[in-house]
């Protein structure tokens, strides 16, 4: 147990420097007008720099009406998407369906209601509040059936840069979030932190790429253990209102939803409305420590 601490409090510290150093950068960035003065510097390095990585941020935007549509929900699928919310833009995403199967050895049958309260702080930052919300545990693994409430999760997004088409770099952003222990005493894990890289890519025939890459908490462990962790989602517009995709993860999902292997599905995104959204996702484990299935409807909207 002294071990686990230790790490824990380890990781909270790297967590904080790393959260100190971009808040640094982003005092920075914001101030920046929408037009990059370095795209015609005399230095070609500074050219390159500047048309590499744009930053594509127009302040006017926290100006205009708000949209479902732009950014879209972020729990419609697995991956965080790097983009943020204008300043004053607020959406709240909830998924009144949340089933899971259990998962051989190491988690009983399960459903619960989860919702994402996000918050544009800046046009580049975002802050968050997550839970899986109320949740009903089957009988299981020498457990009786429990109902309560799953920990609060407290969450924050930058956005970096955006996407340079011509050269395949994707838009890129920075997420980091901590489990608190306020929860129901039969879900309540402690204190994990986590930290991920959002990146998205524009590909052939309309297709976008989102993929996340991290550090966070092996939830089928007590105490702190880390473990990596990669979510992905190609998503196809077919009309203006309507998308669908397939996506995964490996490991288990970062927001403590899943733990498993590795886990596949696919669903849609159906905004009827600049203002409301409505998704859902059907997923299955590829291997014996994943969930024989999962099962997710829920909605997005614009405040």
């Amino acid at each position: 147990m002294p071990i686990a601490h230790s790490l824990r409090r380890l990781w909270c510290v790297r967590l904080l420097i790393l959260a100190s150093a971009i808040c640094v950068w982003l005092r920075l960035a914001v101030a920046e007008v929408p037009f990059d003065p370095a795209l015609n510097a005399d230095h070609p390095w500074t050219r390159f720099l500047a048309e590499a990585f744009p930053e594509g941020i127009d302040p006017d935007v926290s100006r205009e009406p708000l949209t479902i549509r732009e950014p879209g929900p972020d729990t419609a699928n697995y991956p965080n998407s790097p983009d943020t919310l204008p300043r004053g833009g607020i959406y709240l995403e909830y998924s009144p369906v949340f089933y899971t199967s259990a998962i051989r050895g190491m988690q009983p049958q399960t459903y619960n209601a989860e919702f994402l309260l996000r918050m544009g702080l800046t046009d580049r930052f975002e802050f968050r509040i997550f839970s899986s919300g109320f949740t009903w545990q089957a009988a299981r693994l020498g457990r009786g059936e429990t109902t309560g409430f799953s920990p609060l999760i407290f969450d924050t997004k930058i956005h970096l840069w955006e996407e340079n088409q011509d050269w395949f770099l994707p838009a890129v952003g920075f997420e980091g979030f901590v489990q608190t222990p306020w929860a129901s005493p039969a879900f309540s894990s402690g204190t994990q932190p986590g930290l991920m890289m959002l990146f998205r890519n524009t590909l052939l025939w309309g297709i976008t790429a989102e993929y996340n890459v991290g550090v966070a908490a092996d939830s089928s462990q007590d105490g702190f253990v880390p473990i990596d962790i990669i979510q992905w989602a190609f998503t196809k517009e077919v009309t203006d209102d309507f998308q669908v995709f397939v996506h995964g993860f490996h490991n288990e999902s970062a927001l403590p939803r899943l733990s498993a292997q590795t886990v596949v599905g696919g669903g849609f995104i159906w905004f009827p409305s600049d203002r409301l959204s409505l998704f859902g996702n059907w997923n299955t484990g590829t291997d014996a420590s994943g969930p024989a299935t999962s099962f997710q409807l829920g909605a997005a909207n614009t405040f």
